[in-house]
């Protein structure tokens, strides 16, 4: 549809740009009459920009804010208007699966999660549409938000610098603030985002969950050859993933497996050089001594935590005494804490207390060498490693190639890699957790969900939303029949599903891979 064009919009535009080029900081964003929204000036801004003092206006404050924010607010709160119904057809073993994609707007969607799973989910994963210059190249619909995006960007020509944050943030925002409500206290979650919003969204997070639980950055590193076409600058080659949480308190480290994080990601985890040793308890490594290597904990600011400990080679036997105390004891070896060598200062303190050494001491490594006594920590998890937080090995081609794998090539643009999402899931979540994804796309979740399960033998749940949109007309998923996309995420599930469980052999009856389709009406 075109526009006719108004001289006097025009010229005011064109001042606007004009001072965008001098005064880059006072260029804002307001929404016109039809709540699309417009480049503007912050005359306050601009006022101070041509000031050498203070000038008065608007009291200050630390926040993020936007442009339809309030209402952004308060669509989360407002009723669905929709139910949920069974769809058989498009189900898998409905009856015996605790596997569910909805069918509809995912706000809609999390409105009606919110009556039902709240604080039931232990891992949320989404991947929302990008806020780029092009169009989405996921085309699902955001209600009105959505329309606000589109009607923005027939009045606003090409030249203009990409989309506007206001009409992102509208749309994430209420979506966020109804997800925090479905978290576990336990529950984290990741959002893949590129550099576009990746200020705005970390902004985002700390106002939704509270600044304490924005918890990592990952780097992952999609494409490592570089993305030769765009502007000046370098080569792209990565994208991130924002971790949050509903309690950053209660959240246990990334704990993996090192041999699957070296396979996967040789480049960024070397192989443990840890030789495995055998106690009567089981396996053991030991990588660290007991002394905290960190000097400012010492006499004077960790007191207690700085004595003498005694070892007997023969019974095993541990004593400990105050650090000025030098009673022997006979047949003792005696190990002294770690010299301190900041001024004034004589200790290093221990990692663990008194009590802790008495009473966990088979869980100590005590290494004789005639008079001297070194005490190194076991690491009963012999395999365990702590998750980086950067992701380099599976790529954009990775994902492409996993949907390839289910014959299924390029149904889908630009599909997460099940390998990175296996690996999220695999170190936050066990048992039964229940993982969401409410940008469901291609399904890649749903398989990852699946592909950990069949791993390490656990019953988790996963828990979908995709709208049920006509796929663009020349794609190739409308070229193989598909009338919506929601489809392809349901035929994806499905051909996983029936590889994992072939790939599972005798485990296989253990397995979940059916899934429930509930179409919001």
């Amino acid at each position: 549809m075109e526009h006719p064009t108004h001289p006097e919009s025009d010229r005011v535009a064109g001042k606007v740009e004009a001072l965008a080029a001098l005064f880059p900081n006072v260029v804002s964003e307001v929404l016109d009459d039809q709540g699309i929204p417009q480049r503007a000036i912050d005359f306050d801004l601009l006022r101070q920009e041509l000031s050498d003092r203070a000038v008065e206006g608007p009291a200050e404050r630390y926040r993020l804010d936007w442009p339809g924010k309030r209402a952004a607010a308060a669509s989360a709160n407002q009723p669905s208007g929709k139910h949920p119904t069974l769809d058989t057809e498009r189900s898998l073993n409905p009856d015996s699966s605790a596997n569910t994609l909805i069918v509809g707007d995912n706000l809609d969607a999390l409105k009606l999660l919110r009556e039902t799973h709240a604080g039931a989910v232990k891992l949320i994963y989404i991947d929302p549409p990008y806020n780029t210059r092009n169009d989405f190249v996921y085309n699902d619909d955001f209600a009105e938000t959505t329309r606000v995006f589109r009607a923005r960007s027939e009045h606003v020509d090409d030249t203009a610098d990409g989309r506007f944050h206001s009409a992102w943030l509208s749309m994430m925002y209420p979506r966020l603030l109804l997800a925090r409500e479905l978290l576990t206290v336990d529950g984290v979650g990741f959002v893949s985002i590129d550099g576009n919003e990746l200020a705005q969204l970390g902004l985002l997070l700390a106002e939704v969950f509270g600044p304490d639980n924005v918890v990592a950055t990952i780097v992952w590193v999609s494409n490592l050859k570089g993305r030769q076409l765009g502007a000046g600058g370098p080569a792209g080659t990565h994208e991130y993933i924002l971790c949050f949480a509903r309690n950053a308190d209660a959240i246990a480290p990334f704990r993996g497996s090192a041999s699957e994080f070296n396979t996967l990601m040789p480049a960024v985890y070397r192989r443990s050089g840890y030789p495995v040793k055998q106690d009567a308890r089981g396996e053991y490594v030991t990588k660290n001594e007991l002394y905290n290597t960190n000097s400012r904990f010492n006499e004077v600011t960790a007191p207690t935590m700085v004595f003498r400990i005694h070892f007997h080679p023969r019974t095993g036997e541990v004593r400990v005494s105050d650090v000025d105390d030098d009673t022997e004891f006979p047949g003792f070896v005696t190990a002294m804490p770690h010299a301190n060598h900041r001024p004034n200062l004589r200790w290093h303190a221990w990692r663990w207390s008194r009590a802790k050494v008495l009473t966990d001491h088979e869980d100590l490594e005590f290494d004789v060498s005639g008079a001297t006594l070194r005490i190194r920590t076991k690491v009963r998890d012999v395999d365990g490693m702590t998750m980086k937080d950067v992701v380099l090995g599976p790529s954009t081609m990775s994902g492409q190639a996993d949907l390839d794998a289910l014959g299924m090539h390029h149904l889908f643009d630009s599909p997460k890699p099940v390998e990175l999402l296996r690996t999220l899931i695999a170190v936050t979540t066990s048992d039964d957790d229940l993982v969401l994804d409410f940008f469901a796309g291609s399904g890649t979740t749903a398989e990852a969900v699946m592909r950990q399960n069949a791993l390490d033998g656990a019953h988790r749940r996963f828990l979908l939303v995709q709208l049920d949109e006509h796929p663009p007309a020349r794609s190739d998923a409308a070229k193989a029949g598909f009338a919506s996309l929601a489809d392809v995420t349901i035929e994806r599930m499905r051909r996983a599903g029936l590889r994992i469980h072939a790939d599972a052999g005798a485990n296989a009856s253990d397995l979940d891979t059916g899934f429930r389709v509930l179409k919001l009406r």
